[in-house]
């Protein structure tokens, strides 16, 4: 019976070459020119090879993302109600002029879909007299009110009051690309801002098969009457009640009606200074006003601070008027967080004697 065989020097597999260098010059230079040749346009093959569909794919990524943004800025109908008032405010309302040579007062006030439901400038105007002129610039699912506030100011639309019903965050840095990164949502709105055309688009034509072109009137009716309205739009998509009210008993399990919801303002902020230096700039007042909450959603705020008038900033100034919300009946909203028509004529008109029993117009 035979030993195994030993293994000898021979037999072992090495990736690094143990040859000498002048060795490997000594073999290269042996060869054909004609060798050399063919070896380098295999090379050139292989590399034409993955070079033509890699470019095809992008060429075709290319058109269909074309094709897509196309669609998504052609056909606006397509997107949703909040997009649409969204980007009406940006792209018309505050591009044109907005106030006239005679306004002494002109005012826009922010905030999200409870504001943009809620205040009526037109009545507010009437109840305020002669030489005010307001806008409702709230924004459906933004909090975010430097953008459409930079973009008026662009556009040569400088107010005397900024009105604000929800405080400016408290970041200290803006947000980088690394932020943008990390943040999926933020990343793929960045690279494909029409990425729910489709689902959008099969969404408008189930629910509107058979009547497709009064569909986009309506939406151009609606986008238009909101413009006419400057910046007011009863969110009447939400509404699911007779009448556009909510029940007198209406509750939901996160009501609180025994703690209040204080506003807190941070005291340092990055929009905050921006804020302050577009004030200083321009020389508009900034103005907290109440916001709004149902019975039993929270406790009513203290009547103490009916007529509060607290500064907090002198320069620019900037103050905080009244209490910090309005508390109304669920027979005044159209759905648990916006006004109906008839809620949001009673907040302008609360509004309107809260700014004239404060002086802060005077």
């Amino acid at each position: 019976m035979s030993k195994p065989r030993r293994h000898q020097s021979s037999d072992r597999i090495s990736l690094v070459s143990s040859a000498p260098k002048h060795a490997t010059i000594a073999v290269d230079s042996v060869r054909s020119p004609s060798a050399l040749r063919e070896e380098g346009g295999g090379t050139t093959a292989a590399i034409s090879s993955w070079r033509k569909p890699v470019a095809a794919f992008i060429l075709l990524f290319g058109v269909v993302w074309l094709s897509l943004h196309a669609a998504y800025v052609l056909l606006p109908f397509l997107r949703p109600g909040s997009v649409v008032i969204a980007d009406a405010k940006f792209d018309t309302l505050v591009k044109h002029p907005m106030f006239d040579p005679q306004d002494r007062y002109r005012v826009m006030m922010f905030g999200y879909s409870k504001v943009l439901s809620a205040l009526r400038p037109r009545d507010l105007d009437a109840a305020l007299g002669p030489g005010f002129r307001s806008y409702n610039l709230g924004l459906p699912g933004e909090v975010r009110f430097l953008p459409i506030l930079e973009a008026a100011l662009a556009a040569g639309n400088i107010p005397t009051h900024v009105l604000l019903t929800i405080p400016w965050d408290g970041k200290h840095e803006a947000d980088g690309l690394t932020a943008i990164l990390h943040d999926d949502n933020k990343l793929a709105s960045t690279l494909f801002p029409f990425r729910a055309l489709p689902r959008d688009a099969a969404l408008f034509l189930v629910q509107n098969r058979t009547r497709l072109s009064e569909a986009v009137r309506d939406v151009e009716a609606q986008r238009s009457a909101m413009l006419d309205d400057r910046g007011w739009y009863f969110i009447k998509s939400q509404s699911h009640y007779p009448g556009d009210r909510l029940p007198d008993d209406y509750a939901i399990p996160t009501d609180h009606p025994s703690r209040t919801e204080p506003r807190v303002i941070p005291e340092r902020s990055l929009v905050r200074d921006r804020l302050e230096q577009l004030a200083r700039q321009h020389g508009f007042q900034v103005i907290f006003v109440p916001a709004y909450v149902r019975v039993g959603e929270a406790a009513a705020w203290p009547a103490a601070d009916n007529t509060r008038l607290t500064t907090i900033s002198e320069h620019p100034l900037i103050r905080v008027l009244g209490p910090d919300y309005f508390t109304y009946p669920p027979a005044l909203l159209a759905d648990p967080q916006h006004m109906n028509p008839t809620g949001a004529q009673v907040y302008t008109s609360d509004l309107a004697k809260l700014l004239k029993v404060s002086g802060a117009f005077d």
